[in-house]
């Protein structure tokens, strides 16, 4: 509505008087709004950042991917058409994601992380609906119990290299929450031979220095933003081409 607002203002704005033309920019600046699913607005940038590129039909790699809709960095880019795989620890959270993003989006239950391993792994899921703190650190589980006052349980399930995924699709975006050990899994990537637009990831200390971001940039990619716990990176164009 908005948009068709906007048209058809502009057809006959050179006909209106200046207070009538103040008037409805007030009333249309005073009514902007931006919608944003993620938890700090990350999408808002992903979006920005991707529509830069004129890339509307994109495909995701969301690890740790918790809802489909709130609290998302990857609902935006869904209702856009892009498509994705979502991979948790939690088969509910996953049921989530094939029942409102259907065909558009396949779901694996795994832990990721730096290699594959024959044996199950344990993860660390709270006593709490829809839990964000679920992770495969019984040291981050241990200190998050303490912070929140609730227990968790112990489950198993697999664990598969990141690399292995990234070697079945080529991703856009790789966007990265898992409580803890998302730097793990960035620091893995074997950027030799995957090189993703986008890299969104969490840290406990975004502002400080650490060997993620030094891999990062030794790999071609710069800072894009960084908003709560989120950092994202994106690869250099290489303008000499």
């Amino acid at each position: 509505m908005r948009k068709i607002l906007i048209f058809f203002y502009r057809k006959v704005e050179a006909f209106l008087p200046g207070k009538l033309q103040l008037l409805v920019w007030d009333y249309y600046l005073s009514n902007l709004v931006k919608i944003s699913y993620s938890q700090y607005g990350e999408d808002l940038i992903i979006n920005n950042f991707f529509d830069g590129k004129n890339l509307n039909n994109g495909n995701y790699l969301d690890i740790g991917c918790y809802h489909p809709k709130g609290i998302s960095n990857t609902h935006a880019l869904h209702l856009k058409g892009w498509k994705g795989l979502v991979v948790d620890i939690d088969d509910y959270k996953l049921s989530l994601f094939k029942k409102r993003r259907g065909s558009e989006v396949e779901t694996l239950k795994a832990a990721i992380s730096h290699q594959s391993t024959k044996e199950l792994v344990s993860v660390y899921k709270f006593n709490k609906p829809f839990s964000p703190f679920d992770t495969l650190s019984k040291e981050v589980a241990d200190m998050r119990s303490k912070e929140i006052n609730i227990g968790y349980s112990v489950e198993k399930v697999r664990q598969i290299d990141i690399n292995s995924l990234l070697a079945k699709q080529e991703y856009d975006l790789i966007n990265i929450d898992v409580e803890g050990l998302d730097e793990i899994i960035v620091n893995s990537i074997n950027f030799q031979k995957y090189q993703p637009s986008l890299i969104v990831y969490e840290s406990f200390s975004p502002y400080e220095p650490s060997d993620t971001k030094e891999v990062l940039l030794k790999n071609g990619y710069e800072l894009l933003f960084i908003t709560g716990g989120s950092l994202g990176f994106h690869k250099r164009v290489n303008k000499n081409r």
